[in-house]
Parts: C-alpha cells; sequence; structure tokens
C-alpha cells in the first residue's frame, strides 16, 4: 500500500540554502503521495466543513491516537456534493488556530468502492505535522482540538489531497506542536558559542574571542527534551539557526523565514555536520552543531550563500517533532 502525504498542507518547503548537501528538498517523503491528479474544477475548502448525511454515515471503531488503525466502515459510492465533516470523537484537549501546527494520523479512502488508498500514523510511521489554516485540510483543522477524531468525505483537491476523486478521511488529531524547544535548560560550556533564547524562542548565538575551527564536530545540549530520540533516517520538525563561527554572521534560519521546517535527518540530505548533531537527540532539545569545515561545505560552499571556503559553521536547532 502506497504511503500517502498531504502535499499541500504538510511542511515541505524547498531546500533551504545553508543545510542541504545536495539538490532535493530534504522534506521526508513527500513523493510517496498517490499521483493521480485531482479535479482540476476543485477549490480547496477555506473554512470549516459542515457535517451532513455523508459525513455522518462514516463509522470509526477503536482508540483516538492508539496503537491499532481504527476500523472504518461507509457504504459504497458515498457522495458529497460539498465537503462535509462530523467530529466522530470529541477530544478534552486544546482548540487548534491558525498558524499553528499540529501532528495528524490519518486514513483515506476511496469514496465510489471504499478502498483503502493509503495512511499515515496509523498503519505505519509516525504523525505527519501539518500546518493549522489555510486551505484544503488545513482550514478543517482549524476548527478542531486535540484528541478529535474526524470524517471528511468530499473531493480530494477540496480536502487538500491530489489522489483524484471523491474520497473519505479518517483524521486523528494527536497533538500540537511547539514552535520552539520545550526542554530543560542545560549548564552552558562558555569556551563553546553561547546562546539566549528570545522571548518567542528564536535564540541570539554570542561567538567567543578569538573562536577557532574545532578538530571535530562539537555538540551541545542546551534544553534536554524527553520525547523521542532522532534516528539517523528519521523526518524531523526543526527550528534553525546557522552563522559562521567566524564572525558569527546568519547565512540561514527558519527562524527568519517564519516557519519550521522539515528535513530527512540522513546524509543524503544534509551536511554531515548536521546529521552529527541531530541523531539520538531528543523531541524537545535545543541543540548547539559547532561543524568542522569537512562536516560542512569544505571547499564547495553553496553558490550564492556567502559561506567562505573551509568555513566552521554553528547551528542551534530545536527539535520540535517526528514525522
Amino acid at each position: 500500500m502506497k504511503r500517502l502525504r498531504l502535499l499541500p498542507i504538510a511542511i515541505v518547503p524547498a531546500v533551504v540554502l545553508g543545510l542541504a548537501a545536495c539538490s532535493g528538498n530534504g522534506s521526508g517523503d513527500a513523493s510517496a503521495s498517490p499521483s493521480a491528479s485531482s479535479s482540476a474544477s476543485a477549490t480547496p475548502i477555506s473554512s470549516c466543513p459542515e457535517p451532513g448525511s455523508a459525513s455522518e454515515a462514516v463509522t470509526v471503531s477503536g482508540t483516538v491516537g492508539g496503537d491499532q488503525a481504527p476500523k472504518v466502515s461507509f457504504d459504497k459510492g458515498i457522495s458529497a456534493e460539498t465537503p462535509q465533516a462530523t467530529t466522530v470523537v470529541e477530544g478534552s484537549g486544546k482548540a487548534l488556530e491558525d498558524g499553528e501546527f499540529a501532528q495528524v494520523s490519518y486514513a483515506v479512502y476511496k469514496a465510489s468502492d471504499a478502498s483503502k488508498l493509503g495512511a499515515v500514523g496509523f498503519d505505519q510511521g509516525n504523525p505527519q505535522v501539518l500546518s493549522v489554516g489555510g486551505t484544503g485540510f488545513g482550514a478543517l483543522l482549524a476548527c478542531t482540538k486535540v484528541g478529535d477524531r474526524v470524517a471528511a468525505v468530499g473531493d480530494s483537491a477540496a480536502l487538500g489531497f491530489n489522489t483524484g476523486g471523491e474520497i473519505v478521511v479518517v483524521a486523528d488529531v494527536i497533538a500540537q506542536t511547539p514552535t520552539k524547544a520545550t526542554g530543560t535548560p542545560q549548564e552552558q560550556d562558555p569556551a563553546l558559542p553561547t546562546v539566549e533564547d528570545k522571548a518567542d524562542g528564536e535564540p541570539e548565538i554570542t561567538i567567543p574571542s578569538g573562536a577557532e575551527a574545532p578538530s571535530k564536530t562539537e555538540v551541545e545540549v542546551l534544553k534536554q527534551g524527553d520525547g523521542e530520540a532522532i534516528a539517523n533516517g528519521d523526518t524531523a520538525l526543526v527550528q534553525y539557526k546557522g552563522v559562521q563561527l567566524d564572525g558569527g554572521k546568519e547565512f540561514d534560519s527558519s527562524w527568519s523565514k517564519g516557519a519550521p521546517t522539515t528535513f530527512t535527518i540522513s546524509e543524503g540530505s544534509l551536511i554531515k555536520g548536521f546529521v552529527t548533531g541531530l541523531v539520538g537527540q531528543k523531541v524537545g532539545s535545543q541543540v548547539l552543531i559547532v561543524t568542522t569545515p569537512e562536516d560542512a561545505y569544505g571547499a564547495n560552499p553553496p553558490e550564492g550563500s556567502g559561506i567562505p571556503k573551509d568555513a566552521s559553521l554553528v547551528f542551534v536547532v530545536d527539535i520540535l517533532a517526528k514525522g
């Protein structure tokens, strides 16, 4: 079974200049989405879909956010001219708001024959981190609370999917995803660059006077999280800032772009130093990484990056979620 990913509302930006080891989008397995195109005439929803006879007819059993995928049933040929959504289970968590991020597990079915097109979080992998608000499925999420289970019926494009035709979606809102690290602050080594967070969590990095490139990439945990550990090859949602060790000039930052970024944590996608610094670290942590030139870009920095040849780089990374 194909693994489905929500392309229009997932956090899948283009490669950020400071981290890409090679061309690609650095955003996990979004290419695994079904390739069939959606109805060209469908406009993604921009407000809360109302419940209706179609969405009310979808029955779902099983625990919200549980280890087992829910059992879903509905009559073949179910249809909704305008997308409908019913809260099957009402959660008791925080109401989601535009501009926030949420971890969501979901399964998608073809409405015409009830065949399963794919699932994320339920049958395999972690819940997907999605943006709340805007259009498509993000608009539906803006009407939910953490702990909700929702059944939606409608055109795939209107609901934010690219499968084509009418679909049924069952989604569990697992958690709200923070936009900054929430771990316990740790004592910092004054010999390394020091970090102080602004009110919104954006780090201010101070480079020690006379700092020299390390002989090996240095990693320091600034805030210790208690979530799942990041393994090589995992997809992680992060906030980050990158500066040059020599002079402290910023060359890239998710904070400057206004939103967290999703990366596949592997040397095929990112520079070695960034991967070295994050593998084994826990969600909720803030990590300082000081790379050797060899573990950064060496003699071949990206064109237009402003990074000199053989530069040692400094990153501060907030690990927000897996998946």
